[in-house]
């Protein structure tokens, strides 16, 4: 059983991780969703932070907002928003993940 679940992780991790390289895998995952529409905001940590963001010009940000969620966010995002932080969800030391969450009609998050 532990054999079995070894070869379907590893079939998933060729469908999420597109490269070798985690900098280009992640390069390509945002060509890939800007390319269908979705809302991707990357910086690299090379990348100047945008001017007067007061950003730390090493800083990896990632942000990513499919259609589904804009169009929820349009429909439900005005009575209620929450946040959360989580850490220690990849490899990587110092990656924080937040999450934004409207509540739908019946007070379910989306």
């Amino acid at each position: 059983m532990g054999e079995i679940c070894r070869i379907r992780k590893e079939a998933l991790r060729a469908d999420i991780r597109l490269d070798a390289n985690d900098a280009q895998s992640t390069w390509i995952w945002v060509n890939r969703l800007q390319s269908q529409g979705d809302f991707v905001y990357y910086k690299d940590k090379r990348d100047p932070s945008p001017e007067g963001s007061d950003l730390a010009s090493n800083l990896f940000a990632l942000c990513i907002q499919t259609k589904f969620q804009r169009e929820a966010y349009e429909r439900l995002g005005n009575g209620f928003l929450g946040i959360d932080a989580t850490h220690n969800v990849t490899q990587y030391k110092g990656i924080l993940l937040f999450t934004l969450m409207a509540r739908d009609n019946w007070g379910r998050g989306m």
